[in-house]
């Protein structure tokens, strides 16, 4: 029942908008449009949709593992850290997530908290891609 509840608390974090009034993010909210106005029309032709997958320049595989941390109050505060691993299994990026009420933000650790984060959990998890 608590990872059932954890796990609604965690999807209502995703429906908070969280926008800033910055530029970039005005941007990188246009520029998404764009693209998924592209998607749409290479859906639409075959051909399409194989030239522009010629047109990629590469890609990279990222596995993401979130882990829910422990709450006195879960149905009032939830937070976790959402850990990015390489095809190697190396911990190479996290983001630290909080819900509380309506209210709900995701920040991205600095390179000093990272390093606190891969000391704690690199051991942890093993990765294995064939």
């Amino acid at each position: 029942m608590f990872l059932k509840n954890s796990l609604n608390i965690i999807k209502k974090l995703f429906q908070v908008v969280i926008m800033t009034d910055d530029k970039a993010a005005q941007k990188a909210e246009k520029e998404l449009k764009k693209r998924i106005r592209q998607f749409k029309k290479l859906l639409k032709s075959e051909e399409e949709k194989t030239k522009f997958y010629d047109e990629i320049c590469g890609s990279e595989v990222l596995v993401r593992m979130e882990l829910f941390l422990p709450s006195a109050n879960p149905d009032k505060f939830v937070d976790g850290v959402f850990i990015y691993m390489d095809d190697s299994g190396k911990i190479v990026d996290a983001e630290y997530y909080f819900k509380e009420g309506d209210e709900g933000a995701i920040t991205r650790l600095a390179d000093k908290d990272l390093k606190v984060v891969g000391d704690l959990f690199q051991d942890e998890f093993s990765l294995e891609i064939e």
